[in-house]
This record gives C-alpha cells, sequence and structure tokens, in this order.
C-alpha cells in the first residue's frame, strides 16, 4: 500500500512539474513576441510603451508600436525606440527614423520578380519598415548604404496614420 502511495505522489508530482515547465515556457514565448503583429521581436528595433497601468508593452518595430500610440493614445505615457547603429533604448519622440529600406528584420524582402510569375501583395502592418536612430549622421549613413527616406518622429507617426 506504502509503495502505490508513493508511486502516486511521484507521479502527481512529475506530472505537476512537467505542467510547469509547459506553461512557463510558452509564457516566456508569449512575452517575446510582438503585442501588435505576433512577430518576435528584434532587440535592434524593439519599441518599447509605457502605459497609463503601469505595464510595458514591447513591439518588434517602431511602425508596430507607433499603432498602438495612435490606436490609444490615451493609455500611452512614454515611449522609447532602440538606437539601430547601438541597440540602446532612446526616447521616441527624440528619434530620427529610415522608413523604407531594404533592411526588414520584421518580414522577408519581397522577391525579385520574374517573368510569367504573378505576385499578390498583401497590406503588412510592419511595412515599409521603420528603423529608428538617435544620431541624424547615423540614419543619414544608413539611408545610403539602404535606401529610404529620413523622418523625424512627427513625420513618422503621420506615415503610420496615412497606412
Amino acid at each position: 500500500m506504502r509503495r502505490a502511495t508513493a508511486s502516486s505522489l511521484l507521479l502527481i508530482l512529475a506530472l505537476g512539474i512537467g505542467g510547469y515547465v509547459v506553461v512557463s515556457r510558452a509564457l516566456r514565448e508569449r512575452a517575446a513576441r510582438c503585442q501588435v503583429c505576433s512577430r518576435p521581436i528584434h532587440r535592434g528595433q524593439m519599441f518599447v510603451l509605457q502605459m497609463s497601468d503601469g505595464e510595458r508593452e514591447r513591439t518588434c518595430c517602431p511602425r508596430c508600436g507607433l499603432h498602438v500610440r495612435l490606436r490609444v493614445p490615451e493609455r500611452v505615457r512614454a515611449a522609447w525606440a532602440t538606437d539601430f547603429s547601438s541597440g540602446r533604448l532612446i526616447e521616441a519622440e527624440r528619434a530620427i527614423y529610415v522608413e523604407g529600406s531594404d533592411v526588414m528584420t520584421c518580414c522577408r524582402p519581397t522577391p525579385l520578380r520574374e517573368p510569367g510569375i504573378v505576385y499578390e501583395r498583401h497590406w503588412d502592418r510592419c511595412l515599409p519598415s521603420l528603423i529608428a536612430f538617435e544620431r541624424e549622421s547615423d540614419a543619414r549613413a544608413f539611408q545610403a548604404e539602404h535606401g529610404g527616406r529620413v523622418l523625424t518622429y512627427a513625420e513618422s507617426l503621420a506615415s503610420v496614420r496615412e497606412r
């Protein structure tokens, strides 16, 4: 009888530990996803929003972060973008942005068009890419290498609003 009880307790303990591991892994994976588009968070482009309830919401890129800022402006207290050059968080309003470059960490670039093949382009919340820089000189150097256009915070917000 004692052996059966001990075996049952060990089985319950093993199931409990296994369940804990599975649930904690799922919660970590969910937390590492963009709250807007469910894509993975990219350290080099992460955008962080301080919400009025004290929570911090992370998005995969500035474009998704600005979508949140436009959707619920009354809930957003502050915002930080990741400087693409250094990886440091900077105030979103002071950042300089490059929109539409060939660097797209959220999704794959459009393949080259080949004759005779029909391509469909679907709307994507993360496109065109929007990358933040602390210094305008870094943004201009990036633009010279990867294309796109340099925007202020207000211009970036207007671009997101239009799309």
